[in-house]
């Protein structure tokens, strides 16, 4: 396939083709056969919040109950394509994921292995090569819509939210603690497209974009604030973007779009943090039984006189759950787009997220933590000039995304020496691996804990040296943790060593100081 390719951009730099764009004459030097990519993560989805898990087809491809969400956009993309049950989240926080995504490198090493804050240094280095700058490597047209979490967070702007790129007068504002517009250069990663949306607000985010036409007539850098949907905005800039109205992309061109939604990342917790619409169609009215029926849930919160915690999580539950129906709404309105582009089978469609969200399971809600519903992220992948329906169990972690994606593009040998994951795109391809082989486990780790999954087990050790183990197999909903000395042996060295190998591997501070080595066994340097 990579041979194809190089003959093909061999063959179309020697043909003088010129189209004219605005003012600029450009000679395409890509062939409109590499495929297109349009990556969309929402932040904080459930692996569980795609009602096709409640089909009869489907209901047993995961060992617990699906959510009651209405969800037929992303269901008929989930049949279309290969869908995964056992995608893992690494760190399962928005910074950490997004910069291991975007890099293929470990949060150990590139520099964001905790969530961007203000009064924190943690940001994705300037200097790393991201998927982005591959595909602009090679000859792609690179958008990314949405949000971004990946930059430091400054007080930079003005009481508007304006950049202006200094802390004292007019600048000396923060627009938002957590997210932080990015302005032009290194830290966009090569992408030429820009629309960016910071502040945990679905309706009232702010916008800023490289591209006036966007946000209101401003210059890059000026806070719009367009008091919509933000996913309903997006979805609008994905359209222009890939029916190509204003002259955003060379046609001639592979497009690569990088759709990033906050929806259904908290607030969920008022109903004006939802389309009302939607809430009262399918969530209103919907019984507590059938709306959390999962078997980790406090049954307190299924009584007739919940407390007022319960209360909250009940709310949070059918708010979040209508983020969940808006969002495949827009995805929907995107996906439909592509078809009347007649791009749509030369695109690869990948649809995951960040990490999960707990929603009341073990009586938690958010994330960071190693149970599945934090863990385990959503991943479809269509693609039909090479990939047929099919269920697949295959585990891996946050980055081996970006390697995987470059190598179903035909782009592997462009990966960067620096990455760090693997290459799966030859077994999702072939069912076979014989470029990478098929991983028994995955690393989890957060701020105090390290922890591996394999397909039987979930073990994790937490700094203050104490532990927890769930068997997957006979307690899928990690109700009942177990001892170490309740498994087989065999079973628990492997679960210590494979602990031990992925420290190695992620340049662990846990490894070099062999942390707990009661509980890790630590490969040899």
């Amino acid at each position: 396939m990579r041979t194809k390719n190089v003959m093909l951009l061999t063959l179309a730099a020697s043909v003088s083709i010129s189209k004219s764009y605005g003012n600029v004459s450009i000679t395409p030097e890509t062939p409109k056969s590499t495929p297109n990519l349009l990556y969309i993560f929402p932040d904080q989805y459930r692996l569980y919040a795609l009602g096709i898990w409640s089909d009869p087809e489907y209901k047993n491809a995961l060992a617990t109950l699906g959510d009651p969400v209405h969800t037929p956009n992303l269901d008929k993309l989930a049949r279309q394509g290969v869908l995964f049950t056992q995608v893992c989240s690494t760190y399962p926080v928005s910074s950490p994921h997004r910069g291991m995504f975007l890099s293929g490198m470990y949060a150990q090493t590139n520099g964001l292995d905790m969530n961007c804050k203000l009064g924190r240094k943690h940001e994705l280095k300037h200097n790393i090569e991201c998927f982005t700058d591959v595909l602009c490597k090679a000859n792609y047209e690179t958008a990314y819509i949405g949000k971004t979490h990946w930059h430091k967070t400054e007080a930079l702007f003005d009481k508007e939210g304006n950049y202006k790129g200094c802390t004292e007068a007019p600048g000396g504002y923060s627009a938002f603690e957590y997210d932080t517009y990015i302005p032009e250069g290194k830290s966009r990663h090569s992408n030429k497209y820009w629309f960016q949306q910071i502040r945990d607000n679905h309706f009232n985010a702010i916008s800023y974009s490289n591209r006036p036409e966007l946000i209101n007539g401003k210059k890059d850098g000026e806070a719009y604030y367009s008091q919509q949907f933000t996913a309903h905005k997006e979805a609008d800039v994905v359209i222009k973007y890939l029916k190509n109205e204003n002259n955003e992309r060379n046609p001639d061109k592979p497009f690569s779009i990088i759709w990033s939604l906050n929806p259904p990342h908290p607030p969920y917790f008022k109903l004006s943090d939802c389309d009302t619409i939607v809430y009262n169609q399918f969530y209103k009215d919907m019984p507590i039984s059938k709306l959390l029926a999962r078997k980790n849930i406090d049954e307190n919160l299924k009584s007739s006189t919940p407390t007022d915690e319960n209360k909250k999580i009940i709310m949070n539950a059918r708010i979040y759950f209508s983020l969940i129906t808006s969002i495949d709404k827009e995805i929907g309105r995107v996906l439909q787009a592509l078809e009347e582009t007649g791009e749509a089978q030369n695109t690869i469609v990948v649809f995951t997220s960040d990490h999960g969200e707990m929603l009341g399971s073990q009586k938690r809600m958010g994330k960071g933590v190693i149970y599945d519903e934090s863990f385990l992220v959503p991943f479809i992948i269509r693609y039909p000039q090479k990939l047929t329906h099919q269920l697949n169990n295959l585990m891996f972690g946050s980055v081996d995304i970006m390697p995987t994606m470059l190598g179903l593009m035909g782009l592997s040998k462009m990966i960067p020496s620096s990455v760090m994951g693997k290459d799966y795109s030859d077994s999702i391809l072939t069912g076979k691996y014989k470029k990478a082989s098929k991983p028994s486990s995955a690393l989890f780790f957060n701020e105090h804990s390290k922890g591996v999954r394999t397909n039987q087990y979930t073990y994790e050790v937490n700094q203050k040296g104490t532990y927890i183990l769930f068997d997957n197999l006979k307690d899928p909903y990690q109700t009942n943790p177990i001892s170490l000395d309740s498994i087989p042996e065999k079973a628990n060295i492997e679960l210590k060593s494979a602990l031990g190998q992925w420290l190695k591997e992620a340049h662990d501070k846990w490894y070099d100081q062999k942390t707990n080595e009661k509980l890790i066994i630590y490969p040899q340097k």
